[in-house]
């Protein structure tokens, strides 16, 4: 993690584990336009993990906080000045990137500016008004509706796409590419991939968990269905376990590459967030029960038929239970990765250190 002194560098931070999907692709970028990256990571889910199967040098910094909101709130800070303290011992990095509220407070206490990656107008964004933070934001998220949030008009960034365009920049579709449930024995199976709601988010409505409850017990009823399960909290784990399936659901209990993983089913329930719009992206049929407000990235996809908006109960039979269709990925914006270092970029100047805003 440490850097040669006078070198430009880029801290990233990484909190949970979509953001390795969309946040780890800027460390390859910067080293290819010979910066040093600084790597920090939370020990959250599987995070850690997926970050070691791509080979990541890294520090780990904090771990999930709780679920009340001072539990978040306070643990935020103390990530906070953990990743200050680990940052200053190992060289003050030039600029930092992430999606963390805790490294924006980091990057104002230690001087450096910071950018933030978001795509969800509905997500507490007060703290990047205090850090003085650069947004990075979809251009389908209007001004307006950040400046709701408290967020400065000259802090907006908006970039054409979605940053899904640097998940899957490298991605393809291949069918070569192993099974990862090869223990599904029935291949006439509808593998439905089920993505409960976080319910430690500030923006977390009971009524998600609600919807949630009843769209697994609508499909544990169906005889031509196999649901992969993958929980986002230990607890979640109890919901499947209480029902009578048809067929026996696979509950995940370890990491999986988010390609193969989406290659490996059917079709997507989840209550919102990254995983719902990855498979969009990809062109997996996907379903949002989301029950909090539905942010602009998820209505611009359901506009173009992408995502499939299930509001209530009476709605579970609108899922098409079937197999698969072939898939078409998005593909947005194909050079928003270099897009998006070079804003970084301007930050530094030529003689390393950060550039005056």
């Amino acid at each position: 993690m440490s850097r040669d002194s006078g070198q430009a560098s880029v801290w990233i931070d990484i909190e949970n584990a979509p953001q390795v999907q969309y946040l780890y692709p800027f460390v390859e970028a910067f080293g290819q336009r010979g910066l040093q990256v600084v790597l920090t990571a939370r020990d959250y889910g599987s995070t850690l993990a997926l970050l070691r199967e791509r080979g990541a040098s890294f520090s780990v910094v904090g771990e999930e906080a709780g679920r009340s909101k001072f539990a978040k709130a306070f643990g935020a800070l103390r990530r906070a000045r953990a990743l200050a303290s680990v940052v200053r011992r190992n060289s003050k990095p030039t600029v930092s990137l992430s999606a963390s509220r805790a490294s924006a407070l980091a990057s104002r206490w230690i001087g450096i500016p910071s950018f933030a990656m978001i795509d969800y107008e509905y997500a507490n964004l007060s703290v990047y008004r205090f850090t003085n933070s650069t947004i990075l934001h979809p251009e389908v998220i209007g001004s307006a509706a950040l400046r709701r949030s408290g967020i400065r008009e000259r802090q907006m960034v908006p970039f054409h796409g979605l940053k899904e365009d640097i998940s899957f920049g490298a991605a393809h579709n291949d069918s070569s590419r192993p099974d990862v449930f090869s223990e599904i024995r029935d291949r006439a199976l509808v593998r439905v991939l089920f993505r409960p709601p976080t319910e430690t988010s500030h923006y977390y409505e009971p009524e998600s968990r609600q919807l949630a409850l009843r769209a697994l017990e609508y499909l544990a009823t169906r005889p031509e269905v196999i649901v992969v399960y993958l929980p986002r909290h230990p607890w979640q784990h109890a919901d499947a376990s209480r029902l009578q399936w048809r067929n026996e659901p696979i509950v995940v209990q370890r990491p999986i590459e988010f390609t193969s993983l989406f290659e490996s089913v059917d079709l997507v329930v989840c209550s919102g967030g990254t995983m719902l719009r990855e498979a969009a992206y990809l062109g997996l049929p996907a379903y949002s029960i989301l029950k909090s407000r539905i942010g602009a990235v998820d209505r611009y996809l359901a506009s173009i038929g992408r995502v499939r908006l299930i509001g209530s109960p009476s709605q579970l039979p609108e899922i098409e239970l079937r197999k698969a269709p072939s898939r078409s990925p998005l593909n947005s914006n194909p050079q928003l990765l270099d897009q998006l270092v070079e804003i970084v970029l301007k930050e530094i100047t030529p003689d390393g250190h950060a550039g005056v805003r």
